[in-house]
């Protein structure tokens, strides 16, 4: 089956701007990107890459990500986005573990890769010498080769939270099923114009922001590197349609000094996804008629579930309800359904789904149970069908015998006014085996803080919930993904605990 979507595209549309990137100065066609992919798979047939090889870049949000998906697709190679926030042994395990064959690069990040992928190491994607080879005005036909809806189309890897990065094998099905949904779903068409700020090598950017809005024929403002202030400029200028950004990204946006909400009149759809809510956030948007509604995925099914403005602004912390095309289940230790506001692991089934991490048979069978793959996130669902996320499995507190939930703890914490963010989490505990405390970013400076929160958290938690420890921070370390880094947050807490004596 021929997948060369973007020809199709380029077939079908007037000459517009599809790829908008005010860092280079540059606006491409869908007819250009086309024929950029074809020159692109020209080149790489010629440098000996055939169907089935792997083929990586490690690059910000830059059109040369696109230039070689559409690329692998018309020769049948298989598409590698590396993660460049990755630490150097996470990085090299991932090209061992995928055995990529060359890598395109941004000159910028090319100190990542030495010493660990010379031989890889192909051609920097900034360079004028990767211009030519690209260029519309030259063009190189390329028939695209047929493929089989099974075949693997793309890798990418998880970010390492929980050890090393897994690679999640995308099939051709899959990877151009979950665009559809979301296309399908939020009813986009070309008339739609976003703003990529989350990075590429990421679902939530990729397969959630980017292909969709491609795929019907809108266009795309690259971001080249995320900021806040940058951001908020970049909104003035192209007035988007609709914005799906990572919770953090949204207070970085309004703490700027140039936050405007005018820059929002457009908006159709404001998404927040890829880590838990910032209550604060929310309320400030939402009180001023802007709801941020709640999407979710993983890197293993990018979009399941996305919540509607109207039932956002009554739920604001539902991830709402399937998308087109998808199915739920919560299940019991039994891999029974649980009843409703009973809370369970969440399985979900789509043909947007991995079949299995590459390389990993034992780990993709523990993954599923029958046709659903285990989430390892805690949810439970209301009597209306809307369903809310508890909180990571592997991330529950198991004090003196007793369950805490994170995300409970943060909700209440994150009601305080004197709390702008927070982090739950365990720290080793000689007499409870693990103690509950938090990391928090406070809306302004209070030597009193610990004992404020502490009341507050007595009046509105059970005893065995509330934080024994405290760790005020100027800013919450973030993971590769732009996720509060909670493995970097224990090791602070079991080093404080241990200098400290705390149980």
């Amino acid at each position: 089956m021929n997948y060369d979507w973007i020809k199709t595209r380029a077939t079908f549309d007037e000459p517009k701007a599809a790829i908008i990137d005010p860092f280079k100065g540059t606006e491409w066609t869908y007819q250009d990107l086309n024929i950029r992919a074809e020159n692109l798979a020209n080149y790489l047939r010629d440098q000996g890459v055939k169907r089935g090889d792997v083929v990586g870049i490690f690059s910000p949000n830059d059109v040369a990500l696109l230039d070689l998906l559409f690329a692998s697709f018309k020769i049948g190679a298989v598409y590698l986005p590396i993660n460049w926030r990755l630490k150097t042994q996470e990085i090299e395990s991932v090209i061992i573990d995928s055995d990529v064959k060359l890598i395109f690069y941004a000159e910028k990040h090319l100190s990542s890769l030495e010493g660990i992928a010379d031989e890889r190491l192909h051609i920097d994607i900034d360079s004028q010498r990767y211009d030519d080879i690209v260029d519309p005005q030259h063009h190189r036909p390329f028939k695209a080769v047929s493929v089989d809806g099974s075949d693997l189309a793309s890798l990418m890897y998880t970010s390492g939270t929980t050890g090393l990065p897994k690679g999640v094998m995308f099939t051709y099905d899959s990877f151009v099923n979950n665009p559809i949904n979301i296309a399908l779903t939020y009813k986009m068409n070309s008339t739609y114009t976003t703003i990529i700020s989350t990075p590429m090598f990421h679902v939530l950017g990729f397969n959630d922001l980017t292909l969709p809005l491609l795929m019907a024929g809108g266009t795309l403002v690259l971001q080249r590197y995320f900021n806040g202030e940058a951001l908020n400029e970049l909104m003035t200028k192209y007035k988007p349609n609709y914005l799906i950004q990572i919770p953090t990204m949204y207070y970085a946006m309004l703490a700027a000094d140039n936050f405007d909400l005018d820059n929002f009149n457009n908006l159709e759809f404001l998404i927040q996804g890829g880590s838990s809510p910032l209550p604060s956030v929310q309320k400030q948007f939402s009180s001023v008629g802007f709801p941020i509604i709640n999407g979710y995925g993983l890197t293993e099914a990018p979009l399941v579930m996305v919540n509607t403005p109207e039932n956002g602004a009554a739920k604001p912390g539902s991830i709402g309800q399937p998308v087109l095309f998808m199915d739920i289940c919560i299940f019991d230790d039994n891999f029974e359904e649980v009843q409703v506001g009973e809370i369970g692991e969440l399985g979900v089934r789509g043909n947007n789904v991995t079949p299995g991490y590459w390389n990993k048979p034992e780990e993709t069978a523990k993954s599923f149970h029958g046709e659903y793959f285990l989430t390892g996130d805690l949810a439970r669902v209301d009597e209306e069908g809307d369903v809310f996320i508890v909180d990571r499995r592997k991330e529950m507190i198991i004090t003196g015998g007793e369950n805490v939930l994170p995300s409970e703890v943060e909700t209440v914490l994150a009601n305080h006014p004197l709390v702008a963010q927070c982090v739950v989490a365990g720290y080793e505990s000689p007499k409870y085996g693990e103690s509950v405390s938090a990391a928090v970013v406070l809306t302004e400076d209070n030597p009193d803080f610990e004992q404020i929160l502490d009341a507050h958290m007595r009046e509105h938690i059970a005893g065995y919930k509330i934080p024994r420890m405290y760790m005020k921070l100027t800013h919450l370390p973030l993971n590769s993904t732009s996720k509060p880094d909670k493995l970097e947050i224990q090791k602070y807490m079991n080093e404080k605990a241990k200098s400290q004596g705390k149980s």
